[in-house]
């Protein structure tokens, strides 16, 4: 296995696991269709969370990642989700994300867009 996708896997089990102590559901990991990929999707109270996972080892951030062109894919996949799942239409609020793994840290951004 190429050694970006295994850091990238592990890094999305960490980022389950952390959800996961947060109380989160996880409704969909890897959720794909033609247009790409969310790494996880989650339930936390109120909201439902779409989350793309980075594992970094620099100190770039991965806040950067977010073009315009990336957050036009995830807003298109939440619709396929929700056109694939219509029991979470209108029942949740929608918190776009990013969980950044930097070895041992997780840090989680949400909101943002």
């Amino acid at each position: 296995m190429d050694s970006k996708i295994s850091n990238g896997k592990i890094g999305e089990t960490k980022a389950v696991s952390f959800l996961k102590t947060l109380n989160h559901i996880i409704l969909e990991t890897n959720f794909r269709n033609y247009q790409g990929e969310i790494d996880i999707i989650s339930i936390n109270g109120e909201k439902l969370f779409f989350s793309e996972v980075k594992t970094w080892k620099t100190d770039f951030s991965p806040l950067e990642t977010f073009t315009h062109k990336k957050i036009s894919k995830m807003r298109n996949l939440a619709d396929f989700f929700f056109q694939k799942n219509p029991k979470y239409y209108n029942r949740y609020f929608v918190s776009f994300c990013l969980i950044e793994v930097k070895e041992e840290n997780v840090n989680f951004y949400t909101d943002l867009f």
